[in-house]
């Protein structure tokens, strides 16, 4: 049978297939198209030229390289095959995706190639699918990037095939664009930053377990992790990496929180059910019934000042604020409303204010800074011993461009050990463990909360044997023109 039998056979088939067929003479440049392939672009048979240059015409400009370097290449004998895809231009002027295929089918003498013969085959709809899958990855790795857990996944054969930027922050590594690892590399990668005695359990995420934790030594962290197994032929499993650091430690505080207020509450209340208990049970005389009721009445007046300054504390903490009324308002009045109400007619202890002539404007809910200055000044009074008098003054302090404004209370009392100033905010906690001085230890708790809501702070100076000082620095807001 001849080579021209051959062929027809050849075309006849790939045409039947619905795909189109091209014959290509290099020398004169004539290319002869089937019907199929003017079909598959919507031209009638009269509609294109048979030379190469109309064939090029069809071609998109974004894809005429790669076409001509294909052919350039089969024509060179680099490759037996040529193999590209491009869009070709139809008739109604869209472009459509074809497979182009094609192989020298006749040399002359000296190997020089004469004639290309190939196929079309439409690829428009797999190409558009295909974009279509590319862009809906790309879209998910674009929000997985944004993820606030790190996400890492694996392979059927414990390749990472994917892993987002938070991922790498959390673990403090480096990895290349695309760079592929395995299971063990990757925990290689990451060993450095791990307690080993929880290393193993991430592995254990890898034989079916469905999270665990991982501690981080550099830096300190704790992260938790889930594994879900996918139910892919390619994709085996993902992992997500979640920093639990603060909640972890906003729990054990709050455990620290609970279990310490049960014990400050219990201790006023097991006082006070043990004197009421003696008043049921025995007869007393007038004097000691007197002292038992005195005692009952100054624990229960602890009670309730502790339960007052926790609701305080709970209710700032829960709302963040929202129900503080701030307003632009002269400082002053507000110091001077405090000193009034705190020196009660008859009373020894002495106040020296000394404030600036002109009050400065501060953003600020005047009921709970009182109260804030209220807790610093019955600090300062109970920590005294009645040494001499405490003092107020308002100090100044420009820092970063901006100006604050500072009231200070200083007094000459007990003052406080470098590590006792150190947990001066602690709830609870009170530098005096004798229990002669009142008081709930959440004063200046509820202090710092009221300030950091004012946009200030507290600073807190002491010596052992000297005294203290402490004072409340406010954001000073800038006077209008009318002002000035």
């Amino acid at each position: 049978m001849s080579s021209t039998n051959n062929e027809e056979r050849w075309k006849t088939a790939i045409e039947g297939a619905g795909d189109g067929v091209w014959d290509w003479d290099v020398g004169t440049g004539k290319v002869v198209h089937s019907w199929q392939w003017r079909a598959m672009l919507g031209y009638d048979a009269d509609e294109i030229g048979d030379t190469q240059a109309d064939w090029d015409a069809l071609v998109h400009p974004d894809d005429a390289e790669i076409r001509c370097d294909g052919l350039e290449r089969l024509l060179r004998k680099e490759t037996e095959v040529y193999i590209s895809e491009c869009r070709l231009r139809c008739k109604d002027g869209r472009y459509k995706w074809v497979l182009n295929r094609g192989v020298i089918a006749e040399r002359a003498a000296d190997g020089t190639p004469l004639r290309v013969i190939g196929t079309f085959a439409d690829i428009d709809r797999v190409k558009t699918v295909d974009e279509q899958l590319k862009s809906r990855e790309r879209q998910l790795q674009e929000i997985l990037s944004f993820s606030p857990e790190g996400v890492l996944v694996f392979s059927q054969t414990n390749q990472l095939t994917f892993y987002n930027q938070r991922l790498l922050s959390l673990f403090g590594i480096e990895l290349a664009p695309g760079e592929r690892l395995t299971t063990i590399a990757f925990m290689e990668k990451i060993g450095a930053q791990l307690d080993l005695s929880d290393a193993s359990g991430l592995f254990k995420g890898f034989g079916g377990a469905a999270e665990g934790t991982l501690r981080l030594l550099r830096p300190l962290r704790i992260v938790k992790w889930e594994v879900h197994q996918l139910d892919d032929p390619i994709l085996r499993h993902i992992l997500f990496f979640r920093d639990v650091t603060r909640e972890t430690e906003v729990d054990r505080l709050k455990s620290e929180f609970l279990a310490t207020a049960a014990h400050e509450l219990r201790t006023p209340l097991s006082s006070i059910y043990g004197f009421v208990e003696l008043l049921l049970t025995r007869a007393l005389n007038e004097t000691d019934r007197r002292e038992f009721l005195g005692i009952i009445h100054e624990q229960t007046q602890g009670l309730i000042r502790m339960l007052g300054e926790l609701l305080d504390l709970a209710r700032i903490e829960a709302r963040v604020g929202r129900d503080f009324n701030l307003q632009e308002q002269e400082l002053w009045p507000v110091v001077k409303r405090v000193v009034t109400d705190f020196n009660i007619p008859g009373d020894t202890r002495k106040i020296r204010v000394k404030l600036s002539k002109r009050s400065p404007l501060a953003s600020l809910d005047a009921d709970k800074i009182g109260q804030a200055l209220l807790n610093v000044l019955s600090n300062a009074y109970k920590y005294s011993a009645g040494k001499e008098e405490v003092a107020i003054e308002s100090v100044k302090l420009k820092e970063k461009q901006a100006n604050w404004v500072g009231i200070r209370v200083r007094d000459c009392g007990i003052g406080m050990t470098a590590e006792q100033l150190g947990r001066i905010f602690e709830r609870f906690y009170r530098a005096d463990t004798t229990g002669q001085i009142p008081g709930t230890g959440l004063g200046m708790s509820l202090v710092k909360e009221i300030m950091q809501i004012h946009g200030g702070r507290v600073e807190v100076a002491s010596e052992f044997g000297e005294g203290t000082e402490v004072t409340l620095w406010f954001p000073e807001v800038k006077r209008g023109v009318d002002g000035d």
